[in-house]
């Protein structure tokens, strides 16, 4: 399931794991945040989101999948340089 209507082709991705849940970051790497990330430590940007994830939704592996996908879309609404999606989605 594609959480956003955004054209995220030629975006980086960044997979990140929380409590057995795999996670995308999608970032553009033309935007300030894309700039930004390219900067620092990939293990930094994990770290970040990661903590994100925790922060925003809580742990995951206590949703069900369209739960996740729910909360997903929620976070990301109106997004427009970096998104979180499940791996595989």
């Amino acid at each position: 399931m594609t959480i956003t209507t955004l054209n995220t082709t030629n975006w980086v991705s960044y997979p990140f794991t929380v409590n057995g849940i795999n996670f995308i970051s999608k970032v553009n790497p033309k935007s300030s945040i894309g700039i930004q990330v390219s900067l620092i430590p990939v293990e930094m940007f994990d770290s970040m989101n990661r903590d994100a994830v925790l922060d925003i939704i809580g742990n995951p592996s206590l949703l069900s999948a369209n739960e996740l996908n729910s909360e997903l879309i929620r976070v990301n609404h109106s997004a427009s340089e970096a998104i979180i999606e499940l791996a595989g989605e």
